[in-house]
């Protein structure tokens, strides 16, 4: 036996560490996201919890009085103080109220932590220029100012990486003339995230590799192991009883399998197999004379079988033979295919009437019209009396319809005839279809013996 190139506990081993680190991969990747997502969401939480107090302690149209002339009211001096504490209770980088102009960022009311207030600092005036601001910046301030929505960014700022919320505000008739912005530090989320991310990624990998050990054990007890014990046996068996003559010799010696599963089921099976095989060689040896005249009486059985005894065409069985070869050359596109379908009249009452031998001789005689007419055609026997006339690729298919006329017109002379016995005037309907794209076999014999039925009812009403 030549060596395998693929051993199937390397192939079991290898695809599944490959499936569980893409797994972990996956995993981890979809923790992490959702992780950030569920962080962000409490950042935009607080800070908008943070803007909404702050929105609700502002006298909109006072403070739009005091942009306008520059000077503080009471309420403004209210309204800084509680800006700065707020700076210092929410742990702000910052928070501010400010109007985006086209060249720089004024301050309308800004806040400074404890911090700064002792190191000297103090607020901004009433629109006191920021610098600092690139125009890109401003532009995006001043979009947002405009929109009326609650827009939330990252970016960086002379304390560090901030994640800033900002909400458009305006007076009572809604004229906007600034935004409420609150700036949170991100770097704790940040090394949230990477922590969390290091820690479940490890997590991943050590439970990957204790599973994969688990399934490797598994794999080899229950599946590698035991095959390659019975492939052991089998090459052994194939190897020792090779081009033996007796088949009494062949006997199998089953490996000690015990898996409770498809393997040991396997296992038993080849025994089985093996088993059956010397019985089977045995019946081949002491059956060859009697198979070979069993063949030739199924040979005769067949013949007979595909041809009509009564009338000598085809019958049913050789039609649907007929009828899956023309199929497939329907499909291969390498066939003109119309069938013609042929109803007897009269054969029931001919039956009733006159005897079935009789019924049998109209039978008989109604082929032979089909045949003479038709004879260039493959005919079968359908049922008791009807009967299909196969056309392809010949020159019955080139004239099927005046093949068909003159069918019925046979049929017609003879029906017509009253000097022959009722059993000698033989009388049919016929209904023809063409194969058109998409059909198959049992879609043209449908249309055909539908126009076949047509025909049989107007003949059924010119006769009352």
């Amino acid at each position: 036996m030549k060596p395998k190139k693929r051993p199937i506990q390397r192939s079991l081993v290898l695809a599944s560490a490959l499936f569980i680190s893409f797994m972990s991969f996956i995993l981890s990747i979809q923790s992490y996201f959702s992780f950030s997502k569920s962080l962000y969401t409490r950042y935009h939480e607080h800070l908008s919890t943070i803007i909404g107090f702050l929105e609700s302690q502002i006298d909109k149209d006072d403070l739009l009085n005091c942009v306008k002339s520059r000077e503080p009211s009471t309420k403004f001096n209210q309204l800084q103080q509680l800006v700065n504490t707020m700076v210092d209770e929410f742990d702000l980088f910052y928070l501010y109220i400010a109007y985006p102009g086209d060249t720089t960022m004024y301050s309308i009311c800004s806040g400074t932590s404890r911090e700064e207030r002792e190191n000297g600092e103090t607020d901004y005036a009433i629109m006191e220029a920021v610098p600092g601001y690139t125009q890109d910046v401003l532009q995006k301030y001043q979009s947002i100012m405009h929109g009326s929505e609650m827009v939330y960014f990252e970016e960086d700022s002379e304390w560090g990486a901030a994640y800033t919320a900002c909400k458009p505000l305006a007076n009572s008739q809604g004229i906007h003339y600034g935004l409420i912005c609150a700036d949170i530090s991100i770097q704790e989320l940040y090394k949230t995230m990477h922590h969390y991310a290091i820690s479940n990624f490890i997590l991943t990998i050590v439970l990957a590799i204790l599973f994969g050990f688990l399934l490797i054990v598994w794999l080899r007890r229950n599946i590698t192991n035991p095959i390659q014990l019975l492939e052991q046996n089998t090459q052994h068996f194939a190897k020792k009883y090779h081009e033996k003559n007796d088949p009494n010799a062949i006997t199998f010696e089953p490996p000690p399998i015990h898996t409770h599963n498809e393997v040991e089921s396997l296992s038993k099976a080849i025994t089985q197999m093996a088993s059956d095989i010397r019985i089977y060689i045995q019946s081949i040896i002491s059956a060859k004379e009697d198979a070979k005249t069993a063949n030739e009486k199924a040979a005769d059985m067949t013949l007979l079988a595909y041809r009509d005894t009564l009338t000598h065409v085809g019958s049913k069985i050789a039609y649907e033979e007929t009828k899956t070869i023309v199929d497939q050359e329907i499909q291969a596109g390498k066939t003109s295919v119309a069938i013609a379908m042929v109803d007897l009249n009269n054969l029931k009452k001919v039956n009733d009437s006159y005897g079935h031998a009789h019924g049998d001789s109209y039978l008989f005689g109604s082929t032979q019209i089909i045949c003479q007419i038709f004879k260039h055609s493959a005919i079968f026997r359908y049922g008791g009396d009807e009967f299909v006339i196969l056309f392809k690729d010949n020159n019955d298919f080139k004239n099927r319809k005046e093949l068909v006329q003159e069918a019925l017109e046979a049929f017609q002379k003879t029906e017509n005839d009253t000097s022959k016995q009722p059993w000698e005037r033989y009388s049919a309907a016929i209904g023809l279809a063409d194969y058109t794209p998409g059909d198959d076999m049992d879609s043209i014999f449908k249309r055909a013996d539908s126009a076949m039925y047509q025909m049989k009812t107007e003949m059924k009403k010119h006769m009352n």
